[in-house]
């Protein structure tokens, strides 16, 4: 089959969780919300008319951990909370468990990125910005292709990421920026997967010989999607009808 380019590598985290503090791992998100002066900048001094326990030590009627006294971070602490182990345990055997996932944890990369792992569908549920993140974009559509229909626009015209959906799932080329959809290395693999992804290509390699060829190998019902340029060619056609079919892809990238 087509030579394709090389693929950037996932790193080594996917599938466990995005490392804490390594370098591919994204900073822990700055203290939102009452606590955050506190957290930054020390305790506000009280003057000597002040109650005795500010609301500012509360969120949501609930006092300060003393572990973000401590000086661990909201995501810290977070992430040592009963239900946010729950949650990860949830995630890891069931991807779309995502869905009940409390606000604030929805919000946090390492749970999100193992619940593309598990179920590359979870993308759905994920948080605008997270589906901006490449490497949690690639958790998902390395295991589910289709998944790329709820990446950022910026990640669906990444060559790296719509490669691997379109490896997964050829038809995922439908999800594709216009850019891609017309970009060779990235067509052909999406035909090599399912010919029949032909049809989301762009007018300009449908008409293209060798991406017809290359998507009637895996299906004679491609060649429907091929210009009329070459579907009026009758040498074309038998070459196109004599191409040797593709071997049967595994299950596992029929997703």
């Amino acid at each position: 089959g087509p030579a394709f380019g090389p693929i950037r590598p996932l790193p080594a985290t996917a599938g466990a969780g995005i490392a804490r503090g390594g370098p591919s791992a994204r900073q822990p998100r700055a203290p939102m919300g009452p606590l955050a002066a506190e957290i930054d900048d020390g305790p506000p001094a009280r003057s000597s008319t002040a109650p005795a326990v500010d609301l500012d030590d509360y969120v949501k009627g609930a006092p300060v951990d003393p572990r973000i006294e401590e000086g661990l971070s909201q995501l810290e602490v977070l992430r040592r909370s009963d239900a946010w182990k729950n949650t990860f345990e949830l995630v890891k055997k069931d991807g779309l468990a995502l869905r009940d996932a409390a606000p604030e944890i929805l919000g946090d990369r390492e749970m999100v990125a193992e619940a593309c792992w598990a179920n590359g569908l979870a993308l759905q549920y994920v948080p605008a910005d997270l589906r901006a993140d490449f490497e949690v974009v690639c958790c998902a559509v390395t295991q589910c292709g289709a998944a790329l229909v709820w990446a950022s626009d910026d990640l669906r015209d990444d060559r790296d990421v719509v490669l691997r959906a379109v490896s997964a799932n050829g038809g995922a080329l439908e999800y594709a920026s216009e850019r891609l959809r017309a970009d060779r290395q990235t067509v052909l693999a999406a035909v090599a997967q399912r010919g029949v992804a032909l049809r989301y290509a762009s007018e300009e390699l449908r008409d293209d010989a060798e991406v017809v060829l290359a998507a009637s190998r895996h299906s004679k019902q491609a060649l429907k999607y091929a210009s009329l340029r070459l579907r009026r060619d009758e040498r074309f056609l038998r070459e196109a009808a004599n191409q040797p079919p593709l071997a049967a892809a595994p299950a596992h990238q029929q997703r």
